[in-house]
C-alpha cells in the first residue's frame, strides 16, 4: 500500500463529518456488517468445542444439530444504542421457520464493536437454511450520539417520513447461495449476524432524531482472529483437561440457558475471580472451586484450523456478577480520589443497564481494589489516571437532573481495562513512539484534563505530543506522518516523565483500515456505476450529484473523494473472509455474496429500469498510487 499524501488528510473529524458518518458509515455497516465476524464454530466428534442443550425448538429429538449463533457490531458514531431484540428466526430452503432466540433481550449494539457475543448454542431441526429475520423492538429504545462538543445528546428515533417510530422493525436477510447454513443430526454448525446499526441511521443533532433503516447481514464463513465472548454459568470444571463448561447466558440474562459450551484454557489464560488475578493453571483451579451456577465470562479468538475456542481471559464470581453497581468508561479527569468519567454505562445489580449522558463521579480510596487486564501484580488507585478506560464497582446514585452519577468505589473495586488510542506519528519512529492523539477510547483528547497526569506540571500528557513505551514492540511500517493505533495502558497518575502510556500493541499505517462512504442526493443516481455490465471486474464510481458523503477514511483522517485527480477503483480484495452485499431500502431486505463477481451481476440486474443507486459504503485498503480500493466488504444501498 503507498503513502497517502498528507494533503490529503485532515485531522479528527469535526462536527459535520461526524454527523454524517452516522447516516453512511451508517448504511455500509448495518446493512453489510463486515462480514461473518464473530463465529463459533464447534465440528461434533471432539472438536475441541462441544455445544448443546437450551435454545432452538426443543422438539426435534435426535433430528438435531447445534447451531452456534453469534453477534457482532462495527464500530459507528453512537454512544449507545439499545433496542429489545425480540427473536431470531431462521427459514429453510422449503419455507419453514425455526425459532432460535425466543426470550426479549435487551442490547446495546455500540458495545459490540469489535467483540462478538455468543447469544445462542441451541439445538435446531436438521435441514438446509438459507435466510433468517430479527425483529427488534424500538417502543424503549435509548440512543445516543456525541454532540460534538465531548458531550452527550438522546436521539429520538423516526421513519423514513419523520414519524416517532415507537414499534417493531422486522429485518430480513438472505444468505449467499454458495453458503447456506447446513445443519445435520449431531454436529455443530455455525452463524454469525454482523450490524452496525450506526450505519443504517442518519442522524440529525440538530432536530435530536435518527432516521432507522436497520439491516442485518449474516454469514456461515468464520472470519479469522476475531475476539468473542462466551459468557454463562459455570456447569462443571475439568482441571485435567484444562477445560470447563458453561451453560450460555448472553448479554445480562440472569436466568434461562440458551445451550452449552466447553471453554478451553492454556498456561497463558489470564482470569479475575472475585477480584483477585490468577495466571494459567492456578486460575483454573480456583474456577474448580467456584460453585456451579457462577457467572463467568471467557473471551478469546476463535481456532480457524479445529474450530476450538480457547480463552485468552475469564472473569468469574462478583469480578462479573451485579453484587455491585457498575460504571465502565473513560476517565477524562482525576483532582484527589475523585474520577471523571464520560461515556459510561451503568450496569445495576437487578441485571438493567442505562448509558449515562451527564458526567460521572467515582470516589476511589485506599481500601478500593485494583486490578489490571491480563497482567499480575499489585496495583492501586494511583494506577488510575487520565485517558485510562475503567470498570468500578460499587455504590452508585443516579443525578436525573444531568443524566449522570456518583460511585463510591471505596469500598469496591477498579478494573483497568484496555485502552485504544489513535493518532498521527510525529518526530522519530523510535520508542518512545509520539503521536498526535486524535481520539482516547473513541473521545476527542481536546475533551480531557490532563492536569496532574506528570511527575510534575511540565510533564503533564500533552495530546499533541503524547508519548508511548512500546517496550520491544516491532514499530515496522510506521512512518512519520501517518496513523498509528496504540493498545495499552496509561501510565499511574502523577508519575509521567518521558512517556505517558505504556503499550501492549501498536498497528501501523500499512495494517490500519480504511473505509470508503459515498452517497447521492435527490432519490439517488441512475449512473453510479459507469460501464457496469455483468462481467465487471471492477466498480467505477460517478460522482455526479454526491451528497454530503465523499470521502476515504484511513484511520483519524480523510481524503475528500473530490480532491482525487479521479475516483478509485473498487476491487476485490485478496483473501477469505470478503463479503459484499445489496442493501434494498424499501423492502429492508439484504442479499450477500461471498465472490465479488456475484455481486457485481447482481447488482447489474438490480440497476435496471428505475432503480437508482443511494449509498456505497466499503471496508478494506486504499492504494494512493493504483489509487484504488480494495475491498474486504462492500454495500451499495438502492433505490428499490
Amino acid at each position: 500500500m503507498n503513502t497517502i499524501p498528507q494533503r490529503l488528510l485532515s485531522s479528527a473529524p469535526r462536527a459535520w463529518i461526524t454527523r454524517f458518518m452516522a447516516s453512511l458509515l451508517a448504511l455500509r455497516n448495518a446493512l453489510l456488517a463486515t462480514t461473518c465476524t464473530a463465529l463459533l464454530l464447534a465440528c461434533g466428534g471432539g472438536s475441541g468445542m462441544s455445544a448443546g442443550g437450551g435454545g432452538g425448538s426443543g422438539t426435534c429429538g435426535s433430528d438435531c444439530g447445534t447451531a452456534l449463533i453469534t453477534l457482532q457490531d462495527a464500530a459507528g458514531d453512537f454512544q449507545s444504542y439499545t433496542v429489545d431484540v425480540l427473536s431470531l428466526k431462521l427459514r429453510k430452503a422449503n419455507g419453514a421457520v425455526v425459532e432460535t432466540v425466543a426470550a426479549t433481550t435487551r442490547v446495546d449494539f455500540e458495545q459490540l464493536v469489535s467483540l462478538s457475543e455468543l447469544i445462542s448454542a441451541g439445538q435446531i431441526p436438521s435441514g438446509e437454511y438459507v435466510g433468517a429475520t430479527i425483529t427488534l423492538d424500538y417502543a424503549n429504545a435509548s440512543i445516543t450520539a456525541d454532540d460534538g462538543n465531548g458531550g452527550s445528546v438522546a436521539l429520538t428515533p423516526v421513519d423514513s417520513q419523520g414519524n416517532a417510530l415507537t414499534g417493531q422493525v422486522e429485518l430480513a436477510v438472505q444468505l449467499d447461495n454458495r453458503h447456506h447454513l447446513l445443519i445435520t443430526r449431531a454436529r455443530t454448525s455455525r452463524l454469525a449476524f454482523d450490524f452496525n446499526l450506526a450505519a443504517s441511521n442518519i442522524v440529525d443533532l440538530g432536530t435530536a432524531t435518527v432516521q432507522v433503516s436497520p439491516v442485518i447481514q449474516a454469514s456461515v464463513v468464520p472470519p479469522a482472529n476475531l475476539d468473542i465472548r462466551v459468557r454463562g454459568a459455570l456447569a462443571s470444571t475439568d482441571t485435567v483437561n484444562s477445560t470447563y463448561t458453561v451453560n450460555v447466558r448472553p448479554f445480562y440474562l440472569q436466568q434461562g440457558d440458551v445451550g452449552q459450551v466447553v471453554v478451553h484454557t492454556d498456561s497463558a489464560t489470564h482470569y479475575e475471580i472475585d477480584g483477585v488475578a490468577y495466571s494459567g493453571a492456578a486460575g483454573l483451579t480456583q474456577l474448580a472451586s467456584m460453585s456451579a451456577g457462577t457467572l463467568t465470562a471467557a473471551f478469546g479468538p476463535l481456532s480457524t484450523s479445529d474450530f476450538s475456542f480457547t480463552a485468552k481471559r475469564v472473569l468469574a464470581g462478583s469480578s462479573l456478577s451485579n453484587l455491585l453497581d457498575r460504571v465502565h468508561g473513560v476517565v477524562v479527569a482525576r483532582t484527589g480520589n475523585s474520577l471523571s468519567v464520560r461515556g459510561a454505562t451503568l450496569d445495576r445489580q437487578d441485571g438493567s443497564f442505562v448509558f449515562l449522558r451527564g458526567p460521572v463521579t467515582v470516589t476511589v480510596a485506599d481500601t478500593t481494589k485494583v486490578t489490571e487486564v491480563g497482567q499480575m501484580g499489585n496495583f492501586g488507585i494511583g494506577d488510575i489516571s487520565v485517558g485510562q478506560h475503567i470498570n468500578a464497582a460499587g455504590t452508585v446514585t443516579i443525578d436525573t437532573a444531568s443524566g449522570g452519577a456518583t460511585l463510591d468505589a471505596s469500598a469496591g473495586r477498579v478494573r483497568l481495562e484496555i485502552t485504544p488510542l489513535w493518532g498521527m506519528v510525529t518526530g522519530a519512529v523510535a520508542n518512545p513512539l509520539v503521536l498526535n492523539l486524535q481520539a482516547i477510547d473513541g473521545r476527542d483528547p481536546a475533551h480531557f484534563d490532563f492536569s496532574g497526569t506528570g511527575a510534575s506540571p511540565a510533564s503533564d500528557a500533552n495530546p499533541a505530543a503524547y508519548a508511548i513505551d512500546t517496550g520491544s514492540i516491532p514499530l515496522t511500517g510506521l512512518s512519520v506522518g501517518a496513523p498509528a493505533r496504540a493498545f495499552g495502558f496509561v501510565l499511574p497518575f502523577g508519575s509521567a516523565t518521558s512517556t505517558d502510556f505504556r503499550a501492549l500493541s501498536v498497528v501501523s499505517y500499512a495494517d490500519v483500515g480504511s473505509e470508503l462512504a459515498v452517497n447521492w442526493s435527490h432519490g439517488g443516481s441512475a449512473t453510479a456505476f459507469p460501464g457496469l455490465s455483468m462481467s465487471s471486474g471492477a466498480l467505477s464510481l460517478d460522482l455526479t450529484g454526491v451528497g454530503a458523503l465523499h470521502f476515504l477514511q484511513v484511520g483519524p483522517g480523510h481524503i475528500n473523494l473530490l480532491s482525487l485527480a479521479a475516483t478509485p477503483q473498487i476491487v476485490a480484495a485478496s483473501g477469505a473472509d470478503n463479503w459484499y452485499a445489496i442493501g434494498h431500502a424499501h423492502s429492508r431486505a439484504i442479499d450477500n455474496y461471498a465472490d465479488f463477481g456475484d455481486f457485481i451481476a447482481a447488482l447489474a440486474g438490480d440497476l435496471q429500469g428505475t432503480t437508482t443507486a443511494l449509498a456505497l459504503s466499503g471496508a478494506g485498503s486504499y492504494d494512493a498510487g493504483g489509487n484504488s480500493f480494495s475491498a474486504v466488504h462492500l454495500v451499495v444501498v438502492l433505490n428499490d
